[in-house]
């Protein structure tokens, strides 16, 4: 409302509505040209991180087919050993638990974990499966053996892009008293309890300690897999490789279900 020479010029309402209506869809319209700018660039990104890490992943002769059902119904082990893991608040239902040994020595002469070559498959480290005759251990160990001066080790994938989904993604988010049930080829089903998890730098991991039990008497599990990025490390071999580790500590509770 204004005056001009003694008189009132009152605007209409309906003018005042039309410009508060325009100012309105202006703001609402940058904020949509805001919001999906930034969606964009974060579906670009990720596209970009799927595709390299999918290129790293094949080129080191890791599969991204996901196992099928009726892979996971067939597969078979001996009585003793472990057949399937599940995870419930890591997302790990009847994951396949491949046997697995080490790899080939280095030329500095240290030998390497193998890892499975399916991403949506966990490797349980059988000692005697090396290259090396001399070095094949006696007896491996197998959880429920009722070993309790070694831990059994078990590793598997982690993606780090949305897109894809590895077996091991979200065991860095376990926390103490989470479950772990392990099943073997006889049926038996035998549940641990996680104790610790760590997520540690390449050069900080000691493998001689994640496969000793995390309490004295008691039957142990330890879980591995990757985490940080692959930008500049290396493995023992000089092959790209993630900066940090996570390890999972479990240990036995008895048989799952009594």
């Amino acid at each position: 409302m204004s005056r001009r020479r003694g008189t009132l010029n009152i605007e209409p309402r309906g003018s005042k509505v039309r410009r508060w209506l325009r100012r309105l869809i202006t703001t609402l319209l940058a904020l949509v040209a805001i919001v999906g700018g930034y969606l964009l660039m974060d579906y670009l990104v990720a596209s970009w991180q799927n595709n390299e890490e999918l290129q790293y992943i094949e080129s080191i002769g890791i599969s991204t087919k996901p196992v099928t059902r009726e892979e996971v119904d067939s597969y078979t082990v001996d009585p003793d050993k472990p057949r399937y893991m599940t995870i419930p608040n890591a997302g790990v239902t009847n994951a396949r638990t491949i046997a697995l040994g080490v790899k080939k020595p280095t030329s500095g002469g240290s030998q390497q974990l193998d890892a499975p070559n399916r991403i949506g498959d966990i490797g349980w480290y059988n000692c005697q499966m090396n290259p090396i005759v001399d070095n094949r251990c006696d007896t491996y160990k197998t959880p429920g053996d009722g070993n309790t001066e070694t831990a059994a080790l078990f590793d598997g994938h982690t993606c780090f892009s949305r897109a894809m989904s590895c077996v091991f993604d979200q065991i860095s988010s376990l926390h103490k008293g989470d479950s772990i049930v392990v099943e073997r080829g006889d049926g038996q089903k035998l549940q641990y309890s996680v104790r610790a998890v760590q997520v540690l730098s390449l050069a900080d991991v000691d493998m001689k300690a994640a496969m000793k039990p995390l309490e004295a008497g008691r039957e142990g599990l330890t879980l591995i897999t990757c985490a940080g990025t692959y930008k500049g490390a290396v493995d023992a071999s000089g092959v790209p490789t993630a900066s940090k580790r996570v390890l999972v500590y479990a240990v036995l509770n008895g048989i799952a279900g009594i």
